[in-house]
């Protein structure tokens, strides 16, 4: 099947059948598998790779964010060319490019090329998550309704045991034998994937989109670029300490970057209103629940991701318990958030609405986080599993039924488009809340009277702190326990403002309860 095209609006994957399908959805949960295990992998082995390549700490930072960075800007590119051009072809140039910058991370030996390499692989993970979450979309459109949950539940999987495996990984590989296999092991997954792409998922050029024979919009692609690039930077850099202490925001390099990134996000709007091929088109915002959805997208994540980063430090710095032990404490969270994901996509596709499951969502993330106000050094830990638990189920709902709903509220010929808008607004969501957080945790530990020093980061498996360990270890988990709390229930409550705001999104289904008799991939809204 390889090298077949399909024009115009015929489903292009009418001759896979349902052994093809699966062949394909697997390759496509392989390379998100990919994109988010190295987004995390490098966290643990940071101390390993600088010991050994050792030029320098000023490109620490950087193996981090260089990835984060380009993976990020490069998603709204790859989602609005997927629209005009096809899918396939997109998605195999960035595995290629991402494939080629695991084997140079693996191969580099400077901090500086591991910078660079790092860099060439997340302009390579845009494309892997944005156009294989778009093309799940095509594979089981809704009205392939337990084909579509099966798909939704399996990538809610990869995307978790990608989050959660990253540390492990590379942190057993810099212990127990070389850093450099966390990028080489890429190469048989991504290789036995593309294979499989290759082979088996025929081409599909949409040629009867209105604007694919226009002129690319090579001045809003800068724009674009350059304005997310400087935000995210800013932000990376408000999240990070200087000889100890955190930067603040008026900062001249925090402020200075996030300032000018947002006069060129300011000014791409003029821009791309001219243009005859935007890059980002502005008339997506004319669908009722676009913009909205975006917005919770953005909230959803500001609200769960300081949750998720926190919670870790109040189980190894203030209880005591080693990092794997703290490990096992987030099951809650992760079971919470698979179970909170089937059971939205299994809700949405019984109803065929897609707003009061949304809103459950953000009403249980808030009770959850903002049950962290309570927290302290002695809170049972059946209590904070509880309260994760919750939190997770939450989460569930932004994790696949925010998708589900984004793709179902534009036309079928905007869909990549409108996947890529909300991965990228989860994740500048999920940056700003990470600075946000870090910026309460500063002002609530002084509050309670913890110091920098009251609560060491364990090392070498040992713990950091106990139960009632000392007035600083106790200031420290109600900061920690406050901070939580305040950015998950405000995250969590304007997320709530949005969607109230939004008219739902029902989904095309040959169930008379869900829309019947709309032809697949027309977007029903409905207040």
């Amino acid at each position: 099947m390889s090298g077949v095209a399909v024009l115009g609006g015929a489903d292009p994957y009418a001759t896979l059948g349902r052994p093809g399908r699966r062949l394909v959805a697997c390759a496509l949960l392989g390379c998100a598998f990919l994109a988010m295990l190295d987004g995390t992998v490098v966290g643990t082995a940071l101390p390993r790779i600088v010991e050994q390549l050792g030029d320098g700490s000023s490109w620490y930072v950087w193996l981090v964010t260089a990835y984060l960075l380009t993976s990020s800007v490069s998603v709204p590119v790859y989602g609005r060319f997927s629209d005009l051009y096809g899918r396939r072809r997109l998605l195999l140039g960035g595995l290629t490019l991402f494939l080629v910058g695991s084997l140079a991370c693996g191969f580099a030996g400077t901090l500086s090329a591991l910078v660079i390499a790092r860099a060439a692989q997340g302009l390579g993970a845009g494309a892997l998550l944005t156009l294989g979450m778009a093309l799940l979309r095509d594979l089981f459109p809704p009205e392939r309704g337990g084909g579509l949950l099966r798909m939704q539940t399996a990538l809610a999987g990869m995307m978790i045991v990608g989050m959660v495996g990253g540390p492990l990984i590379g942190g057993l590989l810099a212990d127990h034998a070389d850093w450099r296999w966390a990028f080489w092991l890429n190469l048989p997954l991504g290789l036995a994937a593309a294979y499989v792409l290759l082979r088996v998922l025929p081409e599909h050029r949409p040629s009867d989109h209105p604007e694919q024979s226009r002129c690319l919009d090579v001045a809003g692609i800068g724009l674009l670029t350059a304005g997310l690039s400087l935000v995210l930077i800013g932000l990376s850099l408000k999240g990070n300490a200087q000889a100890g202490r955190p930067v603040g925001w008026d900062d001249p390099a925090v402020a200075g970057t996030l300032a000018v990134g947002l006069l060129l996000l300011v000014a791409l709007v003029p821009v791309e209103r001219r243009a005859a091929v935007p890059v980002l088109p502005l008339r997506l915002f004319t669908h009722h629940s676009y913009g909205a959805l975006l917005t919770a997208g953005f909230f959803f994540q500001a609200a769960a991701l300081p949750l998720g980063i926190l919670t870790p430090l109040y189980f190894q710095h203030v209880r005591g318990y080693s990092a794997t032990v703290s490990g096992l404490m987030l099951l809650p969270l992760l079971i919470g958030m698979t179970l909170g994901n089937r059971l939205t996509a299994a809700l949405i596709l019984r109803s065929g609405h897609t707003k009061p499951v949304l809103l459950a969502g953000a009403g249980l993330l808030t009770l959850g986080t903002a049950s962290f106000a309570a927290l302290g050094p002695t809170t049972p830990p059946p209590l904070t599993g509880l309260w994760l638990l919750l939190a997770g189920l939450g989460t569930g709902p932004a994790m696949g039924g925010l998708t589900i709903a984004t793709q179902n509220a534009v036309p079928r010929a905007d869909m990549g488009t409108a996947t890529a808008g909300a991965a990228l607004t989860k994740q500048l969501g999920g940056a700003v809340g990470l600075a946000v957080a870090q910026t309460l945790l500063v002002r609530r530990s002084a509050a309670f009277g913890a110091t920098s020093g009251s609560a060491p980061a364990p090392t070498d498996g040992r713990p950091g702190g106990h139960p009632g360990g000392g007035p600083g270890v106790a200031a420290l988990g109600e900061a920690l326990g406050h901070t939580v709390a305040w950015a998950g229930a405000v995250g969590g409550l304007l997320a709530v403002a949005a969607l109230v705001s939004m008219r739902d999104v029902t989904l095309p289904s040959k169930s008379p309860r869900a829309g019947a008799g709309k032809p697949a991939g027309t977007p029903t809204v409905t207040r």
